[in-house]
């Protein structure tokens, strides 16, 4: 398991809106979670729904749908759950391996992953 914090910024999907933020990266959660009206606010709309299983092991039916995410010199359009307004944002390994990061845990910090074996 692998949990630092690290500023991302999220855009719309037009990338009209952007956001910068502090995330927590959790290379055991596989989406991006954040608050819906955190996501609502720059425009970014539900696409599908899907079943998720929460840290405390509680299964939910959440909204789900794209966002840009850049951090680090990079960005990729990922999956973003709309969870509620009193939770933090959450990057998970979804969202790291769409950027091409990994996460240094003795540095504290991501790090480009070059070099990706096919």
């Amino acid at each position: 398991m692998g949990i630092l914090s690290a500023e991302v910024s999220i855009g719309s999907f037009d990338q009209r809106h952007w956001l910068e933020l502090s995330a927590t990266i959790n290379t055991d959660a596989f989406l991006i979670s954040m608050p819906s009206s955190t996501l609502r606010s720059i425009g970014v709309a539900p696409s599908f729904t899907e079943n998720v299983r929460t840290a405390d092991g509680r299964t939910r039916t959440l909204d789900v749908g794209h966002v840009w995410l850049r951090t680090n010199g990079r960005e990729a359009i990922t999956l973003v759950a709309f969870n509620d307004d009193y939770t933090s944002p959450v990057v998970g390994s979804l969202a790291l391996g769409t950027l091409r990061m990994g996460v240094d845990l003795v540095g504290q910090q991501l790090v480009p992953l070059d070099g990706i074996p096919l």
